[in-house]
């Protein structure tokens, strides 16, 4: 998959709609001479799981779906996607209020029209900074190797060896380092990692949930916090955040 490419989930339980608005989508990047990453989903759950990795730059998302409404499953994505733009199409006006909570960059009813869509579209996408992806490189054994760094969840250090652990538990470790854990964090990690253990450093933007003893990571894995190291971890979080 190409990381720095626009990127778009659509998700509608009803597969007349969702052909629809993906034969519209496609249309419309067609017009614009663009090329994008389009994913489908029929059921909210699988697309917010499914999109821990995807990370759409855009949603569109259909409200009344089943065990989980678009708007609840808008506040699940928006947790971990802060500048992620949602687009919601629906037949049901009564949401729209409650769609607020979301930051949506439009409420689009059903059955939608392509001018409607398309200038929505141009919106959400002069929002959007594809180049915002942002990756680094690492020495690993046997060379080097690029990550994005939304794929990193955190680094552990280990008998002078640094371990990075990514998305879909895939792990890549350094050479023996001859520095210690605080030198190799301040060289390479300085802003978008917070310590939250004497040998553990987590992605800022990939916290999920925090509590004193514990952080929740994107995905469900959860690593320790210290005392000493709950403070910072927690004004770290809330700058990133807030």
């Amino acid at each position: 998959m190409e990381n720095n490419s626009l990127r778009i989930a659509i998700c509608d339980d009803d597969q007349k709609d969702c052909d629809k608005m993906q034969g519209l989508v496609k249309e419309y990047l067609e017009q614009k001479n663009l090329v994008a990453q389009v994913q489908v989903f029929d059921h909210p759950d699988t697309m917010i799981s499914q999109c821990e990795q995807f990370r759409p730059h855009i949603y569109i998302l259909d409200i009344v779906m089943p065990m989980l409404t678009g708007i609840q499953a808008a506040r699940e994505m928006r947790w971990n996607q802060p500048d992620a733009q949602i687009i919601f199409a629906t037949s049901e006006s009564s949401f729209a209020l409650e769609s607020f909570d979301v930051n949506p960059i439009n409420y689009i009813m059903k059955p939608v029209e392509r001018e409607k869509l398309f200038s929505t579209l141009d919106m959400a996408i002069s929002r959007v900074e594809i180049d915002k992806d942002r990756f680094v490189t690492v020495k690993v054994k046997g060379g080097m190797q690029t990550l994005r760094m939304d794929d990193i969840l955190y680094v552990d250090y280990r008998n002078h060896v640094v371990s990075y652990h990514l998305s879909g538990r895939d792990m890549i470790s350094t050479p023996t380092l001859r520095i210690g854990f605080s030198e190799y964090l301040e060289s390479n990690h300085k802003e978008d990692f917070v310590r939250c253990h004497e040998s553990i450093a987590v992605n800022i933007a990939a916290i999920d949930k925090l509590t004193k003893q514990e952080i929740t990571l994107r995905g469900g894995e959860m690593v320790p916090v210290s005392k000493s190291r709950y403070a910072e971890v927690v004004e770290k979080y809330m700058d990133y955040r807030f």
